[in-house]
């Protein structure tokens, strides 16, 4: 039986998604991760939080997702839905402090894109509350939920509470599910911090957790390790109760930890697209497939 592996499609535009579909089918890749921040029709539809896109155009590619949705269906493939901030991968897991200047960074665009008037509702307050604003990309996300997406990701660790909430309290009533996402483009996520992420996404009744960080030497390997072991534990202890993760690390000396993960508990690995990789790390699904059967062989 092969490893469980999702192929990320970005870099590209909506048309190619078919032939690139039916590349993973003939790799046995069960699901396909459409990455709408960086496919060219969906990126455009990405605006600042307060402006919106234009409706025809947003009907028009809405409409082309749903036929691509069904085409992977008929396949046997899953689709996952992914729409990052502008300015995702600039950041880590972050800090009341950071999350204010990563507040900052969104409202000086959209003061630019808006000729100097901002239209964002409000930044953090003091005491770390958000404004009720959602995303202009997380309603792009509820728009794919009810062209029939199957799974959509969205981060756990920057985007407000009662946005999470909400967004999975919808996904369900619309039988999609939802992983939860945190990622550090920096450097490790620590194993006390792995397992507070996790337990809350399991308060947020997540169908699936994910986790990514940077790694940058060899005791990070082992880290990432550590780490699906450890929510290995916990998840046995209630299967019901726990979601589903998924735990690597990002980079090229974390592409091993994309096949060692699924050799330690994780549900699936990501690999790359023949329109290359949408993160730091990622190898082609045959390559994922070997390296995955050397470990187990190593293993034994």
């Amino acid at each position: 039986m092969k490893p469980r592996v999702c192929m990320s499609i970005g870099n590209t535009a909506l048309k190619e998604t078919y032939g690139a579909i039916d590349y993973a089918k003939s790799k046995d890749v069960e699901f396909i991760e459409l990455r709408f921040d960086t496919i060219v029709e969906t990126s455009r539809l990405n605006c600042p939080d307060g402006k919106s896109g234009d409706n025809s155009d947003e009907e028009s590619v809405l409409t082309e997702i749903k036929k691509i949705i069904l085409y992977a269906k008929d396949k046997g493939i899953k689709t996952i839905g992914t729409n990052r901030d502008a300015f995702y991968e600039s950041n880590r897991r972050v800090s009341f402090l950071e999350k204010q200047k990563f507040a900052k960074r969104r409202n000086d665009a959209e003061i630019e894109e808006n000729g100097g008037k901002s239209t964002l509702n409000a930044v953090n307050n003091i005491n770390g509350a958000a404004s009720q604003h959602e995303p202009e990309r997380i309603k792009f996300l509820k728009s794919a939920i009810e062209a029939g997406i199957d799974i959509c990701d969205i981060e756990l660790d920057i985007l407000e509470r009662k946005t999470i909430k909400d967004f999975i309290e919808f996904a369900h009533s619309k039988t999609t599910q939802v992983i939860l996402s945190v990622h550090d483009f920096n450097g490790h996520i620590g194993l006390l911090d792995a397992v507070k992420y996790y337990l809350d996404s399991s308060y947020f009744e997540a169908d699936y957790f994910k986790l990514s960080d940077t790694v940058i030497s060899d005791e990070d390997v082992l880290s990432v390790s550590e780490k699906n072991i450890k929510i290995r534990s916990i998840k046995s202890t209630d299967e019901k109760v726990f979601p589903e993760f998924i735990i690597f690390g990002m980079g090229k000396k974390g592409a091993v930890t994309r096949a060692s993960s699924l050799i330690n508990g994780s549900y699936l690995a990501y690999c790359s697209s023949p329109f290359g990789i949408t993160a730091p790390g990622q190898i082609e699904p045959d390559d994922l497939y070997e390296t995955v059967k050397f470990l187990s062989k190593t293993a034994q």
